[in-house]
């Protein structure tokens, strides 16, 4: 999986796992919701910011927070590939080729630091979540 990755676009600003979480959050603007807990793998806070239709969640390291995972939450954000809550487990796999792992209820790409992942219920997308490995 070298070299591979994925990430997720909003508007114009591209998110990416591991990306330094200031530059995207001043980018985005206001959020919806903000909630913030103390880390239990690094030393200092983990914090979600909610926006329209998905969340960002990121981890504190050498006093900067970087993006630990985005989850897409409606139909009304898509992946760079098009694939939204809602589409089936066939457009998933026309868009993204065979997973890496599959469950009946999940299908997972790997790629460099991190994976893409779909949750599905009855052959459904019902989350899209884009998480640090």
């Amino acid at each position: 999986e070298q070299g591979k990755s994925y990430t997720f676009v909003s508007g114009t600003t591209q998110i990416a796992i591991d990306a330094d979480a200031a530059p995207i959050l001043a980018a985005l603007g206001q959020w919806r919701d903000y909630a913030e807990s103390a880390s239990c793998a690094f030393e200092g806070l983990d914090k979600v910011y909610t926006y329209a239709g998905f969340e960002i969640q990121t981890y504190p390291m050498n006093e900067k927070d970087f993006v630990y995972m985005i989850i897409l939450q409606d139909d009304t954000v898509a992946t760079e590939k098009g694939i939204r809550i809602g589409d089936e487990k066939q457009a998933v796999i026309t868009a993204y080729g065979t997973p890496d792992s599959e469950t009946d209820t999940a299908l997972t790409y790997n790629a460099t630091g991190m994976y893409l992942q779909f949750i599905l219920r009855d052959g459904t997308v019902t989350s899209i979540q884009y998480t640090k490995a």
